[in-house]
């Protein structure tokens, strides 16, 4: 915690004198005193306190924390060329900050093409959801900081990228970059009543996701066989009212490490809707197979604060593929800035 407030001391220290040196060159109107290290950025963050009760078969635990704290900062160089770097704590994890994105992008201003190399989560699954917890399609197929590079559009109506990046699953007596990810999706707002997005990607290499990487032995991550997989999701709105669905899977079965002979899947479906009195209620029903949990529903309960705070309640349950239970509620107060 020690490393996390001198960062967050830090940046809050850079916040304060961006504003005071800004502040000089308006009041002075001098060329020479122009702070060029602080044109063009940009601060952001979040902050995520959650309560939790759980009971499962017969034993229950209860727990206080500081669940996640993201710093984010932006910067514009050109009208072309900008950067973004993502500074992530979830306790969690493994309790210290991590560099979760820093990437270099280059796109045009008013230009759907976009080419971007660094650190940043791939565009394998959707893993849109109402909910405070994350649903378990993105427990199996998220992929994170690896290095990477992404070339794609983003138009309107149609989005595409394509990216490649080296996994830490690797074949027998290979080192390279190995893997690929392709996404496209197609939406919009057909009128104010009504909108849709409907999508796709697939991923040459699963079993580098973040939940399948442990099946493979630790500090090796070898296989005999790369196993490709897929995602496919869809959104329709109707006014105040959200669906969402989203489907992942391995494309065939795993040659080997611990799920070998299997092929892991998971689905997510949720509908969501805004209250009156700033409420907004989210239901969900997913499963997985050969992963874990094998069913799972609940209920998200917010009220906004204000623009940026947000206070939520959730209650989930999961059966589990080893045939035990569990129910938790939590309680989170979340601030963004």
């Amino acid at each position: 915690m020690n490393v996390l407030l001198k960062s967050t001391a830090l940046v809050g220290i850079s916040l304060v004198c961006s504003s005071g040196l800004f502040a000089a060159e308006e009041s002075r109107q001098s060329a020479a005193l122009e702070p060029a290290l602080f044109k063009g950025l940009s601060f952001s963050g979040l902050l995520e306190v959650e309560g939790a009760y759980g009971e499962s078969d017969g034993e229950s635990s209860s727990d206080l924390s500081l669940a996640t704290v993201e710093l984010g900062l932006e910067a514009k160089v050109t009208d072309w060329l900008s950067a973004r770097i993502l500074l992530l704590y979830e306790q969690n994890g493994d309790d210290r900050i991590l560099v979760d994105e820093a990437s270099i992008r280059v796109q045009r201003d008013n230009s759907p093409f976009f080419v971007q190399a660094g650190r940043f989560t791939q565009s394998f699954g959707n893993f849109a959801t109402g909910m405070i917890s994350d649903p378990i399609t993105l427990e199996l197929g998220e992929t994170k900081h690896h290095a990477s590079l992404q070339a794609g559009y983003e138009g309107e109506i149609v989005s595409a990228s394509f990216s490649f990046f080296k996994g830490d699953v690797q074949k027998e007596g290979m080192d390279e970059v190995n893997s690929f990810v392709g996404a496209l999706s197609i939406g919009g707002e057909v009128n104010e009543r009504f909108r849709y997005e409907l999508g796709g990607s697939y991923c040459s290499n699963m079993a580098d996701t973040d939940g399948l990487q442990d099946d493979f032995e630790p500090d090796l991550y070898r296989t005999a066989d790369y196993v490709g997989g897929y995602s496919v999701y869809g959104l329709l709105g109707f006014g105040s009212v959200e669906v969402r669905a989203e489907y992942l899977a391995a494309a065939e079965s795993f040659v080997d490490g611990e799920r070998s002979g299997l092929k892991p899947a998971a689905y997510n479906v949720e509908v969501g809707c805004d209250l009156p009195e700033s409420l907004h209620l989210a239901l969900r029903y997913a499963g997985a197979e050969d992963f874990n949990v094998e069913k799972q529903y609940g209920a998200t309960l917010a009220c906004d604060l204000s623009e940026k705070a947000t206070l939520a309640l959730e209650y989930l349950h999961n059966s589990n593929d080893d045939e035990t239970s569990s129910d938790a509620v939590t309680v989170q107060l979340a601030m963004s800035f």
